[in-house]
């Protein structure tokens, strides 16, 4: 009798950690296509998709769809649908009328307006035209697919940039918020000029090596400020200039794939130090 009683209570125990551990996270991450210049197809589908890989056993709690830029003549013409292996819902649904473009659309099902009652270019938040809770509960990761039918001919548009954004669980990390480009990037450092510390925000689509690097303005190195194995994502540097004198400065991103000594990708840019 007592040795049921401690196997209930180690079980009880171990179910206690293992819903703690899940639920008490709210991990986000937003994932972006850009520059995609995308030619909408007249009477036919455009599609685009954006590969998610998490932790194993996570879970799908909330789906955001951010139409960033779609351009068309008439955007009524067209059907938008968001699928995810099996599951697929038609998120936009003849809405808008002659040239009411999508900007910055951001799709939730949260939202207090519905999408049909928006106007152009539909910047903001909205309710999508069918909800996104069928995706709720299944694995982020895999392939989520974005398409576009352009129902009528005579007219045509751009697919540019799109996002999705997914809330989830996992059985195991801590609350983050992750960005993967689809490109290698190094962006100007904010503020610039400044005075003593800035900020130098860079993307990874892939995993590896990194070397974030500064030098003078005769190209000596003055300071490492990021270094390592890092996995796909964006991340954010914090340069400190106190100790140095004003003038111009470069700073310089280096980066090869695990298990490679080549590099795939370099870049440089200008920042001034203004005491």
């Amino acid at each position: 009798m007592k040795t049921k009683k401690l196997l209930f209570a180690f079980t009880v125990l171990i179910f206690f950690i293992s819903q703690t551990n899940i639920f008490s996270q709210g991990l986000q991450q937003t994932q972006c296509r850009n520059g995609l210049n995308l030619n909408i197809i007249q009477n036919g589908f455009t599609r685009d998709s954006v590969l998610v890989s998490l932790g194993n056993g996570c879970i799908v709690q909330d789906v955001n769809v951010i139409l960033d830029t779609i351009l068309h003549t008439w955007v009524s013409d067209m059907l938008m649908y968001l699928q995810k292996e099996n599951v697929i819902v038609q998120i936009i649904s003849n809405v808008g009328g002659s040239g009411d473009n999508f900007i910055r659309t951001k799709l939730d099902d949260s939202a207090s307006i519905p999408i049909a009652s928006g106007t152009a270019p539909f910047t903001g938040t909205f309710r999508p035209s069918n909800p996104l809770t069928p995706f709720i509960g299944i694995s982020p990761n895999g392939y989520w697919k974005f398409s576009i039918n352009d129902i009528a001919g005579g007219d045509g548009g751009t697919l540019k940039a799109w996002c999705i954004q997914l809330t989830f669980t996992c059985p195991t990390g801590g609350i983050q918020t992750v960005e993967i480009p689809n490109t290698y990037r190094l962006y100007q450092n904010y503020p610039n000029p400044f005075n003593p510390v800035t900020k130098i925000k860079y993307g990874l689509p892939k995993n590896g090596y990194v070397k974030l690097t500064v030098y003078d303005g005769l190209g000596k190195e003055v300071d490492v400020i990021d270094e390592g194995y890092k996995g796909a994502n964006t991340y954010e540097a914090i340069f400190d200039s106190t100790n140095l004198p004003s003038g111009v400065y470069y700073y310089k991103l280096e980066f090869r794939l695990a298990g490679s000594s080549v590099e795939v990708f370099t870049d440089t840019k200008k920042m001034m130090i203004v005491k």
